[in-house]
């Protein structure tokens, strides 16, 4: 059993899956298997896969992002399951063989979470440091692709096609729920590059809903207490398209 599955899904966007490859390829710990989950492309990724020596993939149709995902589940073996999604990136090529020395240090932690290095429209790169787990009901502490999920721990959970755009946290927060502070690990330094852009951002109003569900039914946060969050949160969303570069504020440019 290999300690790490990387889950990868994509669907016509093969010039991306293969940044992510490449990121893949290229960590020092090759302790890890790579799932591609592939949305029946007819862009050439299939026949692109199948020359490729170290994916295991599938190519079918699905039901959107999550659905994906879920395969990957499905067809990951390894203990802990990471996502990195078509054009997502590790930091470095020292991520993996770092996390699994922390890992192995801490005693297979149940859910293990780091930076983040976020990538603006202008190619500037941000050092985005991960909230405490904690202020999750905040909203998400760190990038999806900064975190790794202990398998076994998991059981049958899998996620929620209800939120289109926030089923990640949604699956965060109910991992986070269950998990023992004990078991948690944090990992000091970043994982995962990140585009900044994508469709939770792009749709961030119709998100902003779903996270406001998503801390009503799982986190159970109060009426008032949402309610002053969700606006917050819409107020800040406003300010942010007005002005994209105070997404940045608090992070620390690298480049």
């Amino acid at each position: 059993m290999k300690l790490f599955s990387i889950i990868t899904i994509c669907r016509n966007n093969l010039h991306e899956l293969e940044k992510t490859y490449y990121s893949v390829k290229t960590q020092m710990c090759n302790n890890f298997e790579w799932i591609v989950i592939d949305g029946n492309s007819n862009d050439g990724t299939k026949e692109w896969l199948e020359k490729n020596s170290i994916a295991k993939w599938v190519s079918e149709p699905d039901k959107g992002i999550y659905d994906a995902m879920n395969k990957g589940i499905d067809n990951a073996s390894g203990e802990y399951l990471i996502f990195m999604n078509s054009g997502d990136e590790f930091a470095n090529k020292q991520v993996l063989e770092d996390s699994k020395n922390k890992i192995k240090e801490k005693g297979r932690p149940h859910f293990v979470f780091g930076d983040s290095l976020d990538i603006d429209e202008n190619g500037t790169v941000h050092y985005r440091k991960a909230k405490h787990f904690s202020k999750n009901w905040i909203g998400m502490i760190t990038q999806h692709q900064a975190m790794f999920f202990y398998k076994p721990a998991l059981g049958s959970q899998k996620y929620s096609l209800t939120y289109p755009l926030a089923g990640d946290y949604d699956f965060i927060s109910k991992v986070l729920k269950k998990t023992n502070e004990n078991d948690l690990l944090y990992l000091e330094f970043p994982v995962c590059k990140f585009d900044m852009g994508g469709i939770n951002e792009i749709h961030r109003f119709k998100a902003l809903k779903e996270d406001y569900r998503i801390r009503k039914e799982i986190m159970e946060v109060s009426f008032i207490k949402n309610q002053i969050l969700l606006g917050l949160h819409y107020i800040h969303t406003i300010i942010k398209k007005i002005k994209p570069s105070s997404r940045f504020i608090k992070h620390k440019s690298v480049n």
